[in-house]
């Protein structure tokens, strides 16, 4: 019991010694900034660009998992990944729609919305003679397809007319192309197209399209009265396996089937995969980058502070409490260059709208920055930790460094 007692308390003496030290060490910090410069910036570069994947991510997540109504399905031709590669006619939608498990309005009629999809160049003139072109979703829907939206929201103009050539834009696109406003003539698949409204959805991936009349967008782009997709509401989701096995069953059907949800979860899926295949890899060379400037300004402070460090042990302060200020110390560089990283791009791109191109639609996608509290909290975290396996060697160097040897240089 004595021991134990003994041992807790030279503990609480180590620790009072090294918060003393600590202090002393973070308030002469200032005097060392520049030699701490390059620590600093290479630890908010990497914190910069860690965040900026994990912001990326999070808010293409976000924006896909989002989309998409839990009791919807989503039915395409067998073997297609995407609406894209889907080709479907009206005879197959009416098998479809008339089986007893999809729900029917007041009126008898059943939930059921056929839709085209359509990867589409856009042109429009940015200025007096600058003309741009880019690539664009155009989804084609009919009369039903705003059942199937219940955050849709017209934030400006009015909804198109049906036969013209009118469509709606989202938000998104609005927010990323300020020049595509309500009145605006566009150019798609060589004829002109005029801006109707602009519409929101609750940020969901469908403010990255285009929406006219699937009439006009199937004779515009001679798909005769081929459709891409269905979408269909069930009496109850439970029911899709059945539903599903019975269609496989049917002759007149080829199809494949899945939930609205599952279906853009799995795009979120393959979209975040891939920017994690690239952007951490970078990330982590970085990360190794700033370790070695970290260990190396560590090194350094302790090169120049021998003498002090010898005094301080020689008025008695122990080697385990001048470590532990060491990385004290190093932590703090840490901090600093993690806050240096995070604040600007916090202040400068959260809420922004950025855009990636969709492998599955080959169109662009757009999405919010989303710089959260637990993303800032990931990062800061990755920053004090290159400032702690920094800051551990010369740690252990400071606690094994010996009096006469330090007093002697």
């Amino acid at each position: 019991m004595s021991y134990l007692s003994n041992a807790l308390v030279q503990f609480f003496i180590h620790i009072k010694q090294a918060q003393a030290l600590t202090i002393i060490n973070f308030k002469s910090f200032p005097q060392r900034l520049a030699a701490s410069l390059v620590s600093i910036l290479s630890i908010a570069c990497v914190t910069a660009v860690i965040l900026s994947v994990l912001a990326m991510t999070e808010g293409m997540m976000k924006t896909l998992h989002k989309t998409g109504l839990d009791n919807t399905i989503l039915v395409m031709r067998a073997g297609a990944v995407s609406e894209l590669q889907s080709v479907m006619f009206p005879v197959e939608m009416n098998i479809l729609a008339n089986n007893s498990k999809i729900t029917r309005n007041a009126q008898g009629q059943a939930m059921a919305s056929a839709e085209m999809f359509v990867n589409a160049e856009v042109n429009f003139k940015a200025g007096i003679d600058d003309q741009v072109t880019t690539s664009l979703a155009l989804r084609g829907i009919s009369a039903t397809t705003l059942l199937f939206r219940p955050n849709f929201k017209l934030e400006r103009g009015k909804l198109f007319s049906s036969g013209i050539r009118q469509l709606l834009i989202g938000q998104a696109i609005a927010r990323r192309m300020p020049e595509l406003s309500v009145g605006k003539t566009i150019t798609l698949g060589g004829a002109q197209w005029q801006i109707s409204g602009i519409f929101s959805d609750d940020n969901s991936v469908f403010e990255s399209e285009l929406w006219a009349d699937i009439g006009i967008v199937q004779s515009d782009y001679q798909r005769g009265n081929t459709i891409q997709s269905i979408r269909l509401a069930l009496n109850n989701i439970n029911d899709l396996a059945t539903l599903e096995k019975e269609w496989q069953d049917d002759p007149r059907l080829n199809v494949r089937v899945i939930t609205e949800k599952q279906f853009f979860a799995d795009q979120a899926e393959d979209l975040t995969r891939l920017i994690r295949w690239l952007g951490f890899p970078v990330a982590v060379v970085m990360a190794l980058g700033a370790m070695v400037a970290a260990l190396n300004t560590m090194y350094a402070a302790i090169a120049s502070r021998s003498k002090e460090i010898a005094t301080h042990k020689a008025i008695g302060f122990s080697p385990l409490a001048i470590s532990i200020s060491i990385l004290c110390e190093a932590v703090l560089i840490a901090v600093v260059g993690g806050g240096l990283g995070i604040l600007p791009l916090y202040l400068a791109f959260d809420g922004w709208t950025a855009a990636t191109q969709n492998a599955s639609s080959l169109s662009q996608m757009m999405f919010n920055f989303d710089i959260h509290l637990v993303l800032i909290a990931q990062a800061m975290s990755l920053a004090v930790l290159i400032g702690l396996l920094g800051g551990l060697l010369p740690a252990l160097k400071a606690m094994r460094l010996p009096v006469t040897e330090a007093l002697r240089d």
